[in-house]
């Protein structure tokens, strides 16, 4: 277990979705006011719930989000990262229906 784990507490495993137009151009977000890391750039997605697996969190937030129903996706890659006061997995998917 690394150092900032110990000190910020678990990991948050997060899915996240990339997202193409007939274009290929890809949605992003921009994160709003008074949100974690406000004013950045984001894929959809969000916090996979204790029991829950990655394809299912993605649908569920793609449905609450977007309106968007995932008929296939496939997961593309994982990275970690830490932030001052968290520790985020990200499992990032290609959505392709």
């Amino acid at each position: 277990m690394r150092a900032a784990q110990l000190m910020s507490g678990p990991t948050i495993l997060v899915v996240a979705a990339a997202l193409y137009d007939e274009s290929g151009r890809v949605l992003i977000a921009q994160r709003p006011p008074g949100k974690h890391l406000a004013g950045r750039w984001e894929f959809p997605g969000g916090k996979v719930a204790d029991g829950e697996d990655e394809l299912a969190a993605l649908a569920r937030e793609l449905r609450e989000e977007l309106g968007v129903e995932v008929t296939a996706a496939r997961p593309l890659m994982r990275l970690e990262h830490s932030y001052s006061d968290r520790d985020v997995e990200l499992s990032l998917w290609i959505v392709e229906r």
